[in-house]
Formats: structure tokens, C-alpha cells, sequence
């Protein structure tokens, strides 16, 4: 298990990414405009995706904070 791999935001990238139908290099350069190593790394939740990335992905929906323990 990686650091971030329980991030709801991997899903739905990977989902956005094959939506998009590019595959992650190109969706990585001309959406996303990150290399496509970076994006890589989210998927694999060795590293945190941005709350920018996580507000794309929402598209118009706002919530990002934390779950309330």
C-alpha cells in the first residue's frame, strides 16, 4: 500500500483519463499540462494529487476538506 493510495481522486482521474481516450501521456502534456511522470505518481498513490487537480475533476462541485472524524 502507497502513502495515498486510498485517495478517492485516483479513481476518478484514471476514469477522466480513459474517458478522454488520449491515454495518460497525452492527456498528461495537453489537459493536465504536467509531465507525464507526475501523473503516473498519482496513480499509483505515491504522491498526493493537488486539491486543483481533485477541483477539475469535480468540476463544479467544492468540497475538498477532509472527512469530519
Amino acid at each position: 500500500m502507497t502513502p495515498h493510495s486510498d485517495d478517492w481522486a485516483i479513481a476518478s482521474l484514471r476514469a477522466a483519463i480513459d474517458a478522454d481516450g488520449r491515454g495518460t501521456g497525452r492527456f498528461a502534456r495537453e489537459v493536465l499540462v504536467r509531465p507525464p511522470s507526475t501523473i503516473y505518481r498519482w496513480l499509483s498513490g505515491s504522491r498526493p494529487i493537488p486539491k486543483c487537480v481533485k477541483s477539475y475533476l469535480l468540476g463544479d462541485f467544492r468540497i475538498l476538506g477532509e472527512k469530519p472524524q
